[in-house]
């Protein structure tokens, strides 16, 4: 029997307008950037180090932490599968050159360029927005 996917959608899809996305993406980068969550992320990532399991059991969920207020207002569950399917929505977004400047910009906060290709894609993201 195969283990369970923590990334799988727990619910019925949410789709974000365009206006939307680009509002949880300015929330979420507000939440990165106030000072107590920054000080959370960078232990964290200093923990993982450059270890992409690491990074999958200590660094993501303190950002799924970080961001469970803004995952929450717009419809998704406040863990990992709810970041991952609130980041496939913005996604959906990403002709948007605003979307994708912000994005980038909000990925770049809690993953290293060096890892990712790989998280991305063990996460099923994309690597455009």
């Amino acid at each position: 029997m195969a283990a369970p996917n923590m990334f799988a959608p727990t619910g019925p899809a949410v789709e974000l307008t365009l206006d939307q996305a680009k509002s949880a993406v300015d929330k979420m980068v507000a939440l990165l950037e106030a000072p107590a969550n920054v000080a959370l992320l960078e232990q964290a990532k200093a923990t993982a180090g450059e270890d992409v399991m690491q990074y999958m059991m200590v660094v993501l969920p303190t950002a799924c932490q970080i961001l469970s207020p803004c995952m929450s207002e717009f419809g998704f569950s406040p863990d990992q599968a709810g970041a991952m399917g609130l980041m496939q929505a913005i996604e959906k977004h990403k002709a948007d050159p605003d979307i994708v400047a912000k994005a980038k910009a909000l990925k770049s906060k809690f993953i290293p360029e060096s890892l990712a290709p790989m998280l991305q894609q063990m996460m099923g993201l994309g690597g455009g927005a």
